[in-house]
């Protein structure tokens, strides 16, 4: 039984819906990012965290990274091709669409309004731009990035297009990433996870 800790609709969704698709068990604490509760956890209280007996290891990416390879699904081995491929993947997910995604959103409505830049707004903006184009040259017409297996990329790029919608307001253009997008967010693991992230929807 693994114990996730964070408030569900950060960050920790993906590790929610990593465990729903992998089908584990698991327990979720729900605990604001920076409160003195999370601390505990992690010192920067920053979420996600998973508890592993007692281990506490932090980062979602990390986090469903050791899952998928604990599992033995949604990965490859380390060392092969196509592991290196995958990961890749992970981290144009994660230095791109996120970066675009969670600076901008700092900078709408986080950081201090003295702090705030609407230029930094439309950098983001540009940024998730060219990042959707790489990733459609990227995907062809792949069904998953990594073709037909599902691997812990699809979670990330999933999580964030879901953030650039609802949080960021940045386009998705009609095409093969929007299709994709729509494809993954159909998965009934990340219907599922909406259910926990989301039980009054």
């Amino acid at each position: 039984m693994y114990t996730l800790i964070g408030n569900p609709q950060t960050r920790a969704f993906r590790v929610v819906w990593c465990l729903e698709e992998l089908g584990l068990e698991y327990e979720l604490l729900n605990l604001a990012p920076r409160s003195p509760e999370m601390q505990k956890y992690n010192p920067s209280g920053k979420v996600p965290a998973l508890k592993v007996g007692e281990d506490i290891i932090i980062d979602s990416v990390a986090i469903c990274q050791f899952l998928a390879d604990r599992a033995g699904k949604m990965t490859y081995p380390c060392g092969s091709i196509e592991r290196a491929k995958m990961d890749s993947f992970i981290h144009l997910a994660a230095d791109e669409f996120d970066h675009a995604c969670w600076v901008w959103a700092k900078h709408d409505r986080f950081l201090p309004k003295e702090q705030r830049s609407e230029g930094a707004k439309c950098a983001c903006s540009d940024e998730w731009d060219r990042a959707i184009a790489h990733l459609s040259e990227r995907l062809g017409t792949n069904k998953y990035v990594m073709g037909e297996d599902f691997t812990v990329p699809d979670i990330l790029f999933g999580q964030c297009a879901s953030w650039a919608e609802k949080m960021c307001g940045f386009a998705i253009p009609e095409g093969n990433v929007k299709d994709y997008f729509t494809r993954i967010r159909r998965r009934k693991g990340f219907v599922r996870a909406v259910k926990v992230a989301y039980p009054k929807t």
